[in-house]
């Protein structure tokens, strides 16, 4: 990999920068529509960063529910269309679970629990939205949404289905997010933590080491990772932040950070 391109990137990051440029190779090597797994914002920022280095491609994003956190990417050749491509093109699946709902509460890590413990990967997944009212969908592709049809009838004791149904179905997931700039003095997670949610950064420090946060969807334990653009913090009993952008450093030499904060 160029050293160039690799010092932009966290090292445990490295393998998935490779990953991205075999898919970009690839696609200007058979000058071909190339889609990817589902990712997450962090990894989309990497890819899009690597195609934009690439003058003969352009990319599109799609996961089916507005703002979805999860989402297929396609990298193309610069002379498709991306405004033209559909769902099928994404290859894109969308699934409504049937389940005694009058009886049984369903949660979010019951359904992804359940796929993944049926050897369903993370990245096979899309988003798994709820409106609060009982109704659940999960985006997924036709080979994915098959297997959960053939091979999922039960969560816990409680009988389910599986039904296909079309994109133009799916709901607004019932969540808000509020977007702010916030002044802190280094882009350590710790102290991104604190100044998002005005703690101290002993008690973010705290957060972290104890296993309360993931960075990613993967647990971190490490305070003193730096956070960058993309970047998605969970951090239990206090809720999820998106790092937008880095703006630089203020005439102080803080950190100017633009994150969306989910409020519900």
């Amino acid at each position: 990999m160029n050293s160039d391109i690799a010092q932009h990137f966290r090292p445990s990051e490295l393998n998935f920068v490779q990953q991205c440029q075999d898919w970009i190779n690839q696609s200007l090597a058979e000058y071909r529509l190339i889609v990817t797994p589902f990712l997450n914002p962090r990894e989309r920022f990497i890819l899009e960063s690597l195609v934009n280095r690439e003058q003969a491609l352009t990319l599109s994003e799609n996961g089916i529910f507005e703002t979805a956190e999860m989402q297929r990417v396609a990298v193309c050749p610069d002379y498709i269309d991306t405004s033209q491509l559909t769902m099928q093109d994404f290859d894109l699946v969308l699934l409504a679970v049937k389940y005694p709902s009058k009886f049984i509460e369903l949660h979010h890590r019951t359904l992804l629990g359940s796929l993944m413990h049926n050897g369903i990967e993370r990245d096979r997944v899309g988003d798994i939205v709820t409106d609060d009212q009982g109704i659940w969908q999960v985006a997924t592709t036709s080979v994915v949404a098959e297997f959960i049809q053939t091979h999922i009838e039960r969560l816990g004791k409680a009988p389910v289905q599986f039904n296909v149904i079309t994109p133009s179905q799916a709901i607004s997931p019932n969540i808000q997010w509020e977007t702010l700039d916030v002044l802190v003095s280094s882009a350590r997670l710790d102290t991104v933590i604190a100044g998002s949610y005005s703690l101290s950064r002993s008690i973010a420090k705290d957060l972290v080491e104890n296993g309360l946060v993931r960075l990613n969807w993967a647990p971190q334990n490490h305070p003193d990772i730096e956070v960058a653009s993309g970047d998605l913090i969970s951090v239990r009993g206090y809720g999820r932040l998106h790092i937008l952008a880095d703006n630089g450093l203020t005439r102080k030499s803080k950190h100017k950070l633009s994150i969306s904060k989910l409020v519900k």
